[in-house]
Parts: C-alpha cells; structure tokens; sequence
C-alpha cells in the first residue's frame, strides 16, 4: 500500500500528540496519601416532579388568575355602577331643572295672557259703552220732535216712541233767557206722573222759568203705551 507524505505527516503528528498526553498523564498521577482529608462534594439531587403534581400546581395558578381576574372585573363593575348612578343622577337633576323651567314659562304665559285678555275685555266693553251712548244720542235726536214755536219760546220732548198729543206752546213774562231741560216720568196712559229739573242738561237756574216750564207741563199729555212707567225729558228754549 502506498502512503503519500502528507498522510505519513499526518500519522506522525498523532502519534506525538498521543506520546506527549501519556506522559503528561503519569507525571501528574501520585501515590496514595493516606493523610489526605477525604472531601465529598454534595450534588444536588433534582426532585422529579410528577405529572399530577404539575397539573395541581397550573391548576392552582389558573384558580388564582381567575381569582385575580374576578377581583378585577369587580372592582371595574363596581366603579361603572358607581358611574352609572351618578350619571343617572345628573339626568335627574337635569329633567327636574327642564320640568321647573317649563313650568315657569308656562305659568309666566298663562298670567300674561289673562292680562291681555282681560284687557282686550276692557278694551271691548269701553267700545260697547261708547258705541251704545252714540246709538242713545242719535235715538234721542231722532225721537226729539219740535212740536211748537212762538216768538219767545220753543219746546221739545225726548220720549221713545211716544207721541205727544198734547203739549201747550209756553208763554212766560220771566225777566230771563235760557233752556231748562224737565225729566218727566209718564204711565201707560200717557200721563205725566212725576217731574223734576235737570241741572246738568240746562243752561239756566232761573227760578221764574223752572217754575212756568213746570207749569206748562200741568196739561201735557201722550199716547198710551204698555210701558208702565217710562222716563223722558221736555226741554224748553225760552229766547226772550
């Protein structure tokens, strides 16, 4: 068998290295000492766990995370109820707040709408007023009749519809001027039952023409009526 060089290095370079590691070995081996302390090195000993052991085990580690966990979840229940009442609270004592203020608003409206209906009924009843006293003006002009004239007095009567079938032209000798306005008070028949002077409607005091256009009523006389009593009024113009 040929060997080439480089294997023939090859084998001598292991055989020195094992020639050196044999002689390396016996120089460092040495008799045995009797005096030597004997020393005993402690190897730890690993325990073998079990397989049921490690179950129990995770199985503890489980309960506690879910302990953990629920003790967690609680305490987050806990702070969103706590949340919960008090928004619930707030929207309380917002509907309160909203309720109140219409309530306000709606007993401010009904007050200020008594107050303009009970002015617009002012309002109404003053025009009822005024448009009844011009009806009774124009009423009372239209039913004034002039039923005589003389050179020195005019006569006339405010009474609805009634006619006068008698009423004397006056004929006085006072030393005055004036009108003297008589409210006359007339039954069914016609009759002048009651007379009085009207001081706010005349425009003279004078005793001496109250007294004669008093006097000239003596004989005045109108149509009968199924009006028991009616009231009226004579006005007498005396021009001097």
């Amino acid at each position: 068998m040929n060997i080439s060089p480089s294997d023939k290095a090859l084998l001598i370079s292991m055989s020195s290295a094992c020639l050196l590691i044999l002689v390396f070995f016996f120089l460092g081996v040495k008799p045995y000492d009797k005096d030597l302390a004997e020393e005993f090195i402690e190897i730890p000993v690993i325990a073998e766990v079990f397989p049921e052991e490690q179950e129990l085990e995770e199985q503890e580690m489980i309960d506690t995370g879910e302990r953990l966990s629920n003790q967690a979840y609680d305490v987050n229940k806990l702070e969103n109820e706590s949340k919960a009442f008090e928004d619930d609270d707030i929207r309380k004592a917002i509907e309160e707040k909203l309720q109140q203020s219409v309530q306000d608003l709606n007993a401010d409206n009904d007050a200020r709408l008594k107050a303009l209906k009970e002015e617009q009924e002012k309002a109404a009843e003053l025009k009822k007023q005024q448009i009844e006293e011009e009806i009774a003006a124009r009423e009372a002009k239209r039913s004034e009749k002039k039923v005589g004239k003389s050179g020195r007095s005019t006569i006339s009567y405010n009474l609805i519809d009634r006619t006068a079938i008698e009423l004397p032209n006056p004929v006085y000798t006072c030393d005055a001027v004036g009108k003297v306005v008589i409210n006359i008070m007339v039954n069914s028949a016609g009759k002048i039952i009651k007379k009085s002077y009207n001081k706010s409607s005349s425009t003279s005091t004078n005793g001496c023409l109250i007294d004669q256009a008093i006097l000239y009523l003596e004989d005045a006389h109108f149509n009968s009526s199924s009006k028991k009593e009616q009231l009226g009024t004579v006005t007498f113009i005396f021009q001097g």
